[in-house]
């Protein structure tokens, strides 16, 4: 016990590295959501912790909320700053060019990014909320996203990435292939004028944000990261209290009563929506039952709307009430909707008719759990249905919101305990280490003095949350689980002290459940089939189940399960159709379909078949059953056709080819390169970054995130003397099958350390390694001291480890940004990432090369039509496809499916924020690409077996790299004498 003191006292006052700067502890703005670009810059500290709105909103909510409206229009800036794009920001008028109205005075703010201040006078002290008039530019940002600033500070955390939604309509009308399957619309972004409060992108407050202003002037500055909107006005305000239903039947003065309605039953199809907030409430299809409206057992069909893609707040979904099918009167409101994904708990939506919610009882309605589809309609305080005065021959709007309903004040206190949780979880680890001795007595409630009556606190708080969600649910059960067990750990410490230690693992296994619990449970999921109109003497359509129907409609669907053709997408387009296969999933093969029927088709005369067909392209080509054309190929598998002779090459076989690679980044073709030849063009493309928890380094002291590998070695100590580790990209995939990684992937730390030297894997004519070269040994010493002499893990989650802040530092291919801006909220703010470690040139620079994965498209020699292959793989790659083909794929998908496009310019016009795209593309620009040869397996198989002898049999690692060298290039000797190549000793 006094050892591990001992320790712990002598590092306690070790010094920090000499490239970090002790940071202060508050600052007037901060840079949570500020990707840094340049290491070596420490004049504005890493991360500053924000008031979280939960605390600000306790601390306000009560304060005065005074009557006075301040209205400030958009053209009356005090200071503006354009951006990267200054001559796009301009006063004028705007709102015909979508067919809206055209509105004078306005701010057209047509740029990414860029700042803009007023001056406001607040004539009361009090709280208010604040309200935009504005209409979104279709851009390729998915919404508008600023911070927000009063008089320099932002007021709290959510205050500094607010966000306004942008609109998206279907392109076109739901139609039929001529195989008589619907096709679904791809999402377009229109312009309109909207006027709506700033809400809550976190979706724990189901009321407008609020802002405590004190009287006298102010300065209110807009820090815009997603920019392009038109902004007519903006104004602090008090939103109005909604009359309850009595209230509201009272105050409309209508002719006709709801008895003496007309007979109606309108009928609205919620695929038929007319406008959608995001590009993911897609139509989307129900083929399982009979009851979906409308059916068929054997083809696709678009009927329904939302699912599990429409349960974030703010996302609204809108359809029109044709004027002309409905006369004046009283209509009650009919929703067929299910919600089958939250088991025991009930979704919300608000519903506003014509923009306007019209009485309390619209402003939350509960959909609660069931796997079968039900009506529902909203309800009065005395159960009865709600109607709705409208008026005849006028078009009116149904608009439905995500809100979070009750299960928003548990949320946000959950949010706040789990940080808390995991923040004692982190200094108690600092203390025990990631494997405490049993037989030491740590006395960690000692050191850490608040800690137990912390952990009572927060186990009251979750036994509150827990009741409130099983009052929710309306019984007790699995529902909450996740929160029992955390509180049951956490009294277990409070009751048995010296035992923490023991409950470390416990702790850390509940907070991965719990967050992954809240992830599942603060979204609001809906789906939608169609929504009805009726007056007083009719009733809604029938849900309930036919039993004879339903064994006629799976009898259909089995029966055409033997007929239909699900991987060949495309109409038959005859013999001298090319082939073309996609090695994705089902949605991008959809999308990479309707590309080429809506764009390519009418452009060149050549017929594209497009097929879905995952893996086994290798063996059906030397089947002769193979394709003309292969996309999203990727790894070992185009030089491996290539060097059979089943490739067409690209750069001798085409004189454009040259002016076509200029769309990529200048090495992005090596892996497609052999033999003086080029058999592919890269279609998808990745590399590594550095992904680092702002807060964590903050807290230790550091300004900025390292730059180099000696700085990864000098932060060392102080990380793991708090027993916390750096995670490089693993040299075996984890898992049940546990499979090696290819020595070629991006970001393995051997071949950083090689690029970053000057030094490939290989000579010039490819007929042996370097690895017998001095730098290479080097770089092999380095690597395996990483684990021999550092303690670095073979193995770890990423994502876990990163979440939970004990790896603060991570290196990982780049789409781990989007996992972790969707599946980490708790930390949202807390991270960045940059370039990866490099290292110091001689001349003073430093090099941060990394090479890149990447998947492309081949032409097969079997192909009879090799030109019009050409004009299609030249068509797919070009930068307005590409563009066109990733916003598709993020529109079905979400942030999680955002495409690594190859193609740099294409990169640039995605859903990237400036400061993200100016990240990517310094990275991409320093890219070294390692080349692909046919006896790469060997490469990867001795390189491993090499890093295994020297970490896990502590052999010497220059004479155990240059041992295994030697089988490496037997290998290569006999693989190039295979296939007739000259070698090493020709």
């Amino acid at each position: 016990m006094l050892s591990a003191f001992l320790v712990t006292a002598l590092f306690s006052n070790a010094a920090l590295p000499a490239f970090a700067e002790k940071a202060p502890q508050r600052t007037r703005k901060d840079t949570s959501d500020t990707v840094l670009t340049d290491a070596a810059d420490a004049e504005t500290p890493l991360y500053i912790e924000q008031v979280t709105y939960s605390d600000y909103y306790d601390t306000y909510s009560g304060e005065t909320r005074p009557a006075q409206e301040i209205l400030v229009q958009g053209s009356a800036y005090k200071t503006l700053d354009g951006g990267s794009e200054p001559d796009s920001v301009s006063v004028g008028s705007y709102g015909s060019e979508y067919n809206q109205e055209n509105r004078d005075n306005i701010l057209i703010w047509n740029s990414p990014d860029g700042s803009i201040s007023y001056g406001i006078n607040v004539p009361e002290t009090g709280v208010y909320c604040l309200d935009f008039s504005y209409m979104p530019i279709p851009s390729n940002m998915a919404n508008i996203e600023f911070g927000i600033l009063i008089d320099g500070e932002s007021p709290y955390d959510t205050a500094s990435r607010a966000t306004l939604n942008k609109i998206y309509v279907n392109s076109e009308e739901i139609k039929l292939d001529s195989k008589g399957n619907q096709v679904r619309p791809t999402q377009i972004q229109t312009g309109m004028w909207i006027e709506t409060p700033l809400l809550d992108v976190d979706g724990l407050f189901n009321e407008p944000l609020i802002f405590y202003l004190e009287k006298g002037t102010h300065e209110l500055e807009f820090d815009i990261t997603k920019g392009y909107f038109a902004l007519e006005y903006f104004k602090f305000y008090q939103p109005e209290s909604l009359p309850d239903y009595a209230a509201y039947k009272s105050s409309v003065s209508a002719d006709v009563t709801k008895e003496s309605t007309p007979s109606t039953l309108l009928r609205i199809e919620g695929e038929d929506a007319a406008y959608k907030s995001d590009s993911t409430l897609y139509p989307t299809s129900d083929n399982s039952n009979y009851l979906a409206s409308p059916s068929n057992p054997s083809k696709t069909v678009y009927n329904t709307i939302g699912s599990g893609n429409w349960n974030q707040a703010m996302q609204t979904i809108t359809w029109e009430v044709d004027g002309s099918q409905i006369q004046d009167g009283w209509y009650k409101l009919g929703i067929k909707a299910r919600q089958n994904e939250m088991r025991g708990f009930y979704s919300n939506r608000r519903i506003y008719i014509d923009d306007e919610v019209i009485c309390q009882e619209m402003n939350q309605v509960k959909f609660y759990y069931d796997t079968d589809w039900q009506v529902v309609s909203p309800k009065d305080s005395s159960g009865e249905d709600l109607y709705i005065y409208l008026k005849g021959g006028e078009n009116h709007t149904i608009k439905m919101e995500v809100i979070p309903g009750e299960i928003g004040e548990s949320m946000r206190v959950l949010d706040a305990a789990v940080l808390d949780i995991n923040s004692y979880y982190r200094k108690i680890l600092m203390i025990t280490g990631p494997s405490p001795d049993k037989y030491t007595d740590y006395y960690v409630h000692e050191r850490i003095p608040e800690l137990l009556g912390e952990f009572q606190r927060l186990s009251g708080e979750l036994k509150e949350i827990q009741n409130h969600i099983e009052t929710m649910a309306g019984s007790e059960g699995s529902e909450a689980a996740s929160l029992e067990r955390m509180y049951l750990v956490l009294d277990s410490c409070v009751e048995t002290p010296l035992k923490i230690p023991d409950y470390l693992s416990q702790i850390k296994d509940n907070i991965t459940a719990l967050s992954a619990w809240m992830f599942d449970y603060r979204g609001q999921p809906l789906e939608v089939d169609y929504l009805e109109l009726a007056s007083a003497d009719r009733e809604f359509s029938s849900v309930k189940r036919n039993a004879f129907k339903s064994m006629s409609f799976s009898w259909q669907r089995f029966y055409s399960s033997f007929f239909e053709d699900y991987t060949n997408l495309s109409d038959d387009a005859g013999e001298e159709a090319i082939n073309v296969w996609v090695s994705l999933g089902r949605d991008q093969a959809m999308v990479v379909k309707s590309l080429v029927e809506s764009e390519f088709a009418e452009q060149y005369d050549t017929p594209i078949a497009v097929n879905l067909v995952v893996g086994g392209v290798v063996e059906a080509t030397l089947a002769g059953k193979g394709p003309d054309v292969a996309l999203f190929l990727g790894g070992e598998f185009p030089v491996n056709l290539a060097a059979r002779g089943l490739l067409v090459d690209l750069k001798n076989e085409f004189s454009d080819f040259g002016e076509v690679t200029q769309r990529f980044q200048e090495n992005a073709a090596v892996p497609y390169c052999y033999e003086n030849g080029c058999y592919g063009l890269p279609l998808s493309q990745s590399w590594a970054m550095m992904f680092y928890r702002k807060d964590i380094l903050s807290e230790m002291g550091y300004t900025a995130p390292p730059s180099t590998w000696d700085d990864i070695i000098d932060m060392l100590p102080g990380l793991q003397r708090n027993y916390m580790y750096v995670g490089l990209v693993l040299p075996v995939v984890s898992g049940t099958n546990a499979t090696i990684s290819a020595a070629t992937e991006s970001g393995h730390t051997f071949a950083m350390y090689m690029l970053q030297n000057g030094l490939n894997y290989y000579n010039a004519d490819q007929t042996q390694t370097n690895f017998d070269d001095i730098i290479a040994v080097k770089a092999f010493e380095k690597w395996t001291d990483m684990y021999t002499k550092y303690g670095f893990e073979q193995s770890y989650d990423g994502f876990s480890r990163f979440r939970t802040g004990e790896y603060p530092i991570v290196i990982s291919d780049y789409s781990f940004y989007n996992q972790l801006s969707v599946a980490s909220p708790e930390i949202k703010g807390l991270w960045g990432f940059t370039q990866v470690p490099g290292t110091v040139q001689e001349d003073g620079t430093v090099s941060h090369a990394v090479n890149s994965t990447s998947s492309g498209a081949v032409i097969f020699k079997k192909c009879k039509d090799v030109q019009g292959a050409w004009d299609f793989l030249k068509w797919f790659s070009s930068t307005e496809v590409q563009v066109e083909y990733g916003t598709q794929i993020e529109g079905l998908l979400g942030q999680l499916g955002r495409y690594t496009t190859a193609n740099t310019e294409a990169l640039q016009q995605l859903a990237w924020s400036k400061s993200e795209q100016e990240t990517l593309l310094k990275a991409q620009s320093e890219l070294q690409e390692i080349p692909i040869i046919p006896a790469s397996y060997a490469v990867t198989r001795n390189i491993m077996n090499a890093f295994r002898e020297t970490v896990n049999n502590n052999e010497n690692p220059r004479d155990t790299l240059l041992w295994y060298n030697r089988d490496i290039n037997t290998e290569i000797t006999r693989k190039r004498e295979n296939l007739g190549l000259s070698t090493a000793s020709d």
